[in-house]
């Protein structure tokens, strides 16, 4: 008897990898909220009782997600500059990294444990503080905050990200949804300085002052002069004790 010609695809090979790297395409695609077990166990072909061979739940799952999101964050190298300089470009590839992945970083933010890639930069980071003079007190510390910065401007920029996707997808080249992007953006501007100017004064006299300089700059100027205020922060009890 002829082979029977193959109507499927061959089955996904099972094995974590495989598994945490389909749950992190689908955070690209769906969200995390829509990520389920049941929705992981198709994309890799198998029922969602196989997974639990793998991972104890949903929450771990989701974890090993996150920590693959950073996997190829690049460590800055003395060529990138001094402490502070290698130190702000680690931030940046981190967001850049998380934001690649829709709302990945909100996973971040549920007091899941580190995978060996988080603490691959958390070393980094922890090191390039303590070469910045920083004590130690502060640097622990000033590890959970820049997470969060990490985190928070990760997700800002996955909306954007998100929402120049759905303009391609609708039928717009790259270029015309980067500019559909930029706009929607001087948009929002837009409104939000309108409606700082539209208070009342005796009322909000602060931010009627304020409203020029609330709504202006650029996202990457506003980044830049976040992570350097940060940095200040830290490196201000150092200052001060030396004077």
């Amino acid at each position: 008897m002829p082979a029977r010609p193959r109507t499927r695809s061959a089955k996904t090979t099972l094995s974590l990898d495989a598994i945490v790297a389909a749950t992190l395409a689908l955070v690209d695609e769906l969200g995390c909220e829509a990520v389920s077990m049941r929705r992981v166990s198709q994309a890799v072909q198998t029922g969602p009782a196989s997974l639990y061979v793998y991972v104890p739940d949903r929450g771990a799952l989701m974890a090993l997600a996150h920590d693959l999101a950073v996997a190829d964050v690049r460590l800055p190298t003395d060529a990138d500059g001094d402490w502070r300089a290698r130190l702000e470009l680690l931030v940046d590839r981190a967001v850049t990294a998380l934001a690649a992945h829709n709302d990945i970083a909100t996973v971040g933010m549920t007091g899941t444990l580190p995978g060996p890639h988080i603490l691959r930069i958390t070393e980094e980071l922890l090191r390039l503080l303590r070469t910045g003079g920083i004590s130690d007190a502060a640097c622990a510390w000033a590890a959970d905050l820049i997470g969060q910065y990490i985190a928070s401007s990760a997700l800002e920029e996955a909306m954007w990200s998100r929402a120049r996707r759905s303009q391609e997808r609708v039928g717009g080249s790259p270029p015309e949804a980067a500019a559909e992007e930029e706009k929607a953006e001087e948009a929002f501007a837009a409104r939000l300085d309108a409606l700082y100017r539209s208070l009342p004064a005796e009322r909000y006299p602060t931010i009627r002052a304020l409203a020029p300089l609330l709504t202006g700059g650029d996202g990457a100027t506003r980044a830049a002069w976040k992570i350097r205020v940060l940095i200040d922060g830290l490196l201000a009890p150092a200052r001060s004790d030396a004077n």
